[in-house]
């Protein structure tokens, strides 16, 4: 109810979790964002390493992320 914008990897492994959160965005009038990647995602959301060259190394992935 709260959030500003919410972002959705359409990879991820659980279709109903997929389901949940759109119906939740349509619920409250939230905007969806879809990507692609899930690991895209992660990396935007700051779940990684940066090393010397400013390069992202071990990135986590991540279904949702939502800007409150």
């Amino acid at each position: 109810r709260q959030a500003m914008l919410c972002i959705l990897a359409d990879n991820c492994d659980e279709p109903m979790y997929k389901k949940l959160v759109t119906g939740l965005c349509n619920e409250h009038n939230i905007p969806l964002i879809k990507v692609d990647n899930n690991k895209k995602l992660g990396e935007w959301a700051g779940l990684c390493k940066i090393d010397n060259a400013g390069k992202a190394r071990k990135v986590v992935g991540c279904s949702c992320v939502v800007i409150k």
